[in-house]
């Protein structure tokens, strides 16, 4: 079978973090099909960037050198190029602002299905997706055969980085320079805050149970104690007690840690969205009916100013 070609992303000459999960997505995606996985890198020094992906399991990386920033029509140019080329039995992305930019142009040019947003990709006779819709209240199945282009959400997959010894080859690719109409004219950075809970691996997140803002002095005792990274829910952060760049949710950002320690939430469907990834959570309430007990795998029914400090004296 034809191979699976991955879209690297990257920026400003770093590799998107997300991408090492897209790349495992991908090779397990070529394992089931039993063919190869390839990659393709389009932007500056696309040879040094193949370096820093060239992991176990990818058969073969496509670079192709461009002095622009990311550019929607040369990644269409260049990628239905490739495809002409490999015949591709299928194309992932990650489901970012990037993948969700070019992949519909991309699928409309190939007349391909687009499967956007997967959590999970399967393999029988068809290609088949899982994909959330109404605020992860329902879970959708979508299958096509394949070819198909499939947009990955980040966090999912695990990350693996064992070296691996795939091939670089250089595509050489006639850009149509006419039918270049995006260009982007600058790059404005958000501002960066003091953690990054999306690659935090222990997370002890508040909500409004806590009670008061003066009470986040124990939930940081406790994190530092535990070597936990402190997060919260919505109100929290509406409340100006604790900055955006700590909120997990929908509307904030979504997590994957190993643990994830919920105080005092409550559990609306758009703070579970944003949770779903954890590997095991644990929630702590007085309330037995919160609907954060239904997506825990562990629960406290108690006071948790009688069980944070237990447990804070228990880690010192």
């Amino acid at each position: 079978m034809s191979p699976i070609l991955i879209i690297a992303e990257h920026r400003q000459g770093i590799i998107n973090p997300d991408t090492f999960g897209l790349l495992t997505a991908g090779i397990e995606l070529s394992t089931a099909l039993d063919t190869e996985a390839h990659v393709a890198i389009i932007g500056k020094d696309p040879e040094k960037l193949a370096q820093d992906i060239n992991i176990a399991g990818i058969h073969t990386i496509h670079t192709f050198s461009t002095s622009l920033p990311y550019n929607h029509d040369i990644y269409v140019q260049v990628i239905s190029s490739l495809f002409d080329k490999i015949h591709p039995s299928s194309i992932l992305s990650l489901h970012t602002s990037t993948g969700t930019d070019y992949c519909p142009a991309l699928a409309s040019i190939l007349d391909m299905p687009l499967l956007p947003d997967a959590i999970a990709i399967n393999y029988t006779d068809q290609i088949e997706i899982l994909h959330e819709m109404y605020s992860s209240k329902l879970q959708a199945k979508i299958a096509s055969p394949p070819p198909a282009i499939i947009t990955v959400r980040a966090g999912v997959w695990p990350i693996e980085t064992t070296p691996g010894n795939a091939s670089i080859e250089p595509l050489n690719i006639s850009i149509n320079e006419e039918a270049i109409n995006f260009k982007v004219k600058d790059y404005e950075e958000t501002p960066i805050g003091d953690v990054d809970i999306s690659t935090s691996d222990l997370l002890l997140s508040v909500g409004r149970g806590i009670g008061d803002e003066s009470n986040l002095e124990l939930i940081f005792s406790t994190a530092e104690a535990m070597g936990a990274t402190v997060s919260s829910s919505r109100p929290i952060v509406d409340a100006g007690w604790l900055p955006k760049d700590r909120q997990v949710g929908q509307s904030g950002t979504k997590v994957s840690p190993s643990l994830y320690l919920a105080i005092g939430i409550s559990g609306a469907v758009q703070h579970i969205a944003g949770i779903k990834n954890s590997k095991v959570i644990i929630s702590i309430n007085k309330d037995p009916k919160a609907p954060i007990f239904d997506a825990s795998d562990y629960g406290a029914v108690g006071d948790l100013f009688e069980i944070l400090p237990a447990l804070l004296e228990e880690f010192r």
